[in-house]
């Protein structure tokens, strides 16, 4: 038993002296780390400055056109009270674009067709007949091939009556003529009910409601006239770095695809409402370099705007390696062996953290050169701290 006990004692002290420590060895332990080093290279590289913002996509106009289907009266051939607004056939559904001389649909065996134009269709177009929308009419059979010949801008000549019936011969149709009444007989007369003019085309199908066997329904037909819109918005106080005419790429949350742009304006007054941030913005115009898909009407989408570019590569430190002299002088700290050499700069643009440095005397400072980002720094010979020279603008 007393052997036990003296064993037990005898590795009680062993452990309790392993861990009493001299106070060299509580120094060595707590010191603080060694400095590192805080450098980086020069660079040589081009430098942009981008604003990023927000946009929401908004449906382009719409047009609904006022009369579809039948003859529109004044005595045309198919004019009879026994011909009823029946759909025959329908040849385009909604989703799909069309162009100038399109057939959209055909009305009791005739064809409805659009024309580019932005004086409204509003009445028959039939020879002798004179004003702006029998120039659109000429315009656009001119734009399909068919020359109203002779005929004055604005006048329905017998020029303008053979453009009439050649563009209906290509679409598959007899154009009707006028059966009674002072003008019968002088050639083919263009019923209101069988076209309409369009603001812009090619135009885009919004709704399409007609069934073949039913009545045509006013109403029933719903163009998209353009493309999407983008209404842009970045915050107020990037507004100073935007301009009209900077490159702009429009991206979709969580899709890598991208479309290109330009800003076209900047409205520099701030607003609320309808923020996608949540937050003031101000509203930039932006338009992009080829037709949006619409389904992206209603979504938000990520704008990172150019703002700013070097012209050409340039020497590049990051910000934190530029300091300034109690006398204002701008400068970096190179490191030269183990020695520390201060080199005189202008700042010129930045961009993406990095600032361009241009030395006061030419050649103080290439690509690859090592420069101080901190404020302490070590060598290879030991630690030094450096002066602590004032940050620009402090």
């Amino acid at each position: 038993m007393i052997v036990a006990v003296v064993v037990v004692a005898a590795a009680a002290g062993l452990a309790l002296t392993s861990q009493i420590k001299s106070p060299a060895q509580q120094a060595e332990q707590t010191k603080p780390p060694a400095l590192t080093e805080l450098t980086a290279p020069v660079q040589k590289t081009v430098l942009s400055t981008t604003v990023l913002g927000q946009a929401v996509v908004g449906p382009p106009a719409e047009f609904s056109p006022s009369a579809i289907g039948g003859s529109g009266g004044g005595g045309a051939s198919s004019a009879s009270e026994n011909v009823q607004p029946i759909v025959t056939r329908i040849f385009h559904r909604a989703g799909n674009s069309v162009g100038q001389g399109s057939v959209l649909l055909e009305v009791a065996g005739q064809p409805f067709f659009v024309l580019q134009g932005t004086v409204p269709a509003y009445r028959n177009l039939q020879p002798g007949e004179t004003g702006p929308d029998v120039a659109q009419l000429q315009a656009d059979l001119q734009s399909l091939g068919y020359s109203s010949g002779g005929d004055t801008s604005g006048t329905f000549g017998p020029g303008t009556s053979a453009a009439v019936n050649a563009y209906y011969q290509a679409i598959g149709y007899v154009p009707q003529k006028i059966t009674a009444g002072p003008k019968a007989d002088r050639g083919p007369v263009v019923p209101l009910g069988q076209f309409t003019f369009v603001p812009r085309l090619p135009a885009r199908i919004v709704s399409l409601n007609a069934k073949v066997g039913q009545s045509i329904s006013a109403g029933a037909l719903t163009l998209a006239i353009g493309n999407p819109t983008i209404s842009g918005q970045i915050s107020p106080s990037d507004a100073n770095l935007v301009r009209p005419g900077m490159r702009v790429t429009i991206s979709e949350t969580g899709s890598p695809v991208t479309i290109a742009g330009r800003i076209t304006s900047v409205s520099h007054v701030t607003a609320s409402k309808a923020s996608v941030s949540g937050g003031l913005y101000v509203k930039v115009g932006v338009k992009p370099e080829r037709r949006l898909p619409m389904s992206l009407v209603g979504q938000d989408l990520s704008l990172t705007i150019v703002a700013a570019r070097s012209h050409g590569a340039v020497l590049a430190v990051p910000e934190a390696a530029i300091f300034a002299s109690a006398n204002g002088v701008t400068y970096v700290s190179k490191l030269v062996g183990t020695a520390m050499v201060r080199v005189p700069v202008r700042v010129g643009a930045s961009g993406g953290g990095l600032l361009q440095v241009i030395p006061l005397q030419p050649g103080a400072l290439t690509v690859g050169d090592k420069v101080v980002t901190g404020e302490n720094y070590s060598t290879a010979t030991g630690a030094r701290t450096a002066a602590q020279p004032s940050r620009p603008g402090q």
